[in-house]
C-alpha cells in the first residue's frame, strides 16, 4: 500500500518536532538513546523521518524527555496521521505487525472497557513471550523481534493502575491449541489462569459440552472510551484486518458479543476448566 503524500509530511513533521524538543531539553540523541535503550541510529532515522515512529516509540519518547501529557498526546496523534488514515489495510502479520500493533496500542491508551472474542488462539495480552514467538513465527512475520516486543508491551494494558475493564470470550479450542511443547502450554495456561483471577479481567469459554446457538468465525475487538467518544471495532480476517466505527457494524458485533457471552461458562466454571487442562497437561508430562 502506497504511502500518500499527507503521511510523508506527517511523518515529517513528527520527526522534526521530536528533535526540537529533543534539542530544547539540551540532550543529545546519543543521550536520548542511551535512556531509551535504543541505537543512536534509531532515533536519528525518526527524527530524520526516514522510519515511521511506532505509536510506542512516540510515547518513549514523551516518558523520557517528560513532556506534558497534552504534548504526548498531540505527537500520538500526528505518528497515528503519519500511519495513514483508520480504515481497511492489508494483514500486517507478514511485516512484522507494526501498523496493526500501533492501531491496538492507539485503541488501548484511552479505552475504558475492552471485549474480545478469539475463537483460535490465546489473545496477545495473556501471552508469554514462547508463545507469543511462536505464533509470531507460525504466521510468517518478517521481523520477528520486532512484532514480539510490541505483542508484549501490551500486557501492561491489564495490569496497569489506570487499566481497563477486559472481557474475553475463548472458544474451548483456544485452550486445546498447542503451537510448542506440553511445559510451555502449562506456563501459558497457569498465565491465563493468574490474569484471569485480576478483578477488571473476565475470561469465559465457550465449553465443547454445551449446545451452541451463534457463533462468529473471525477474531474481534470493541474498544468503549466512555463520556462522549463513540466505540471502535477491530475485526481480524485471514486476509485483511478491519477497523471500523460506524454504529450499525458496531450494533451488530456488541449483539454477537453478548449472545456468545451468554452461551459460555461463568467466569468462575472457565476458569475451572483452564485448571482442568493444566492438570491434563500435568498428567501428560508424567507418562
Amino acid at each position: 500500500m502506497p504511502v500518500d503524500a499527507g503521511q510523508i509530511a506527517a511523518r515529517r513533521r513528527l520527526g522534526a518536532e521530536l528533535r526540537r524538543l529533543r534539542e530544547i531539553r539540551d540532550m543529545t540523541g546519543e543521550a536520548l538513546a542511551d535512556l531509551l535503550g535504543w541505537s543512536q541510529s534509531k532515533v536519528s532515522r525518526i527524527e530524520h523521518a526516514r522510519t515511521l515512529a511506532s505509536i510506542e516509540d512516540v510515547r518513549a519518547f514523551g516518558v523520557a524527555l517528560k513532556l506534558p501529557k497534552a504534548v504526548r498526546q498531540e505527537l500520538q496523534q500526528l505518528a497515528t496521521e503519519a500511519a495513514g488514515a483508520p480504515g481497511d489495510w492489508r494483514n500486517s502479520s507478514r511485516m512484522g505487525l507494526t501498523r496493526r500493533q500501533q492501531d491496538f496500542i492507539s485503541l488501548e491508551a484511552s479505552a475504558r472497557r475492552i471485549k474480545h472474542y478469539q475463537p483460535a488462539l490465546l489473545p496477545g495480552y495473556i501471552q508469554t513471550p514462547a508463545y507469543a514467538r511462536r505464533v509470531i513465527e507460525i504466521a510468517g512475520a518478517s521481523d520477528v523481534e520486532r512484532a514480539l516486543e510490541a505483542r508484549l508491551a501490551r500486557r501492561s494494558t491489564l495490569v496497569g493502575l489506570d487499566a481497563p475493564t477486559y472481557e474475553v470470550v475463548l472458544l474451548e479450542s483456544a485452550l486445546r491449541w498447542r503451537p510448542f511443547s506440553y511445559p510451555e502450554m502449562r506456563e501459558q495456561l497457569e498465565l491465563l489462569a493468574t490474569l484471569s483471577s485480576r478483578p477488571n479481567v473476565t475470561v469465559r469459554i465457550v465449553s465443547f459440552d454445551r449446545e451452541q446457538t451463534t457463533f462468529v468465525q473471525h477474531p474481534f475487538m470493541i474498544f468503549e472510551f466512555g463520556g462522549e467518544l463513540p466505540p471502535e471495532a477491530l475485526i481480524e480476517t485471514t486476509t485483511q484486518d478491519l477497523r471500523l466505527g460506524d454504529r450499525d457494524s458496531l450494533k451488530i458485533l456488541d449483539k454477537f458479543f453478548a449472545r456468545l457471552t451468554s452461551s459460555s461458562l461463568t467466569a468462575s466454571d472457565s476458569l475451572d476448566l483452564i485448571w482442568q487442562e493444566i492438570h491434563a497437561i500435568e498428567n501428560r508430562e508424567e507418562h
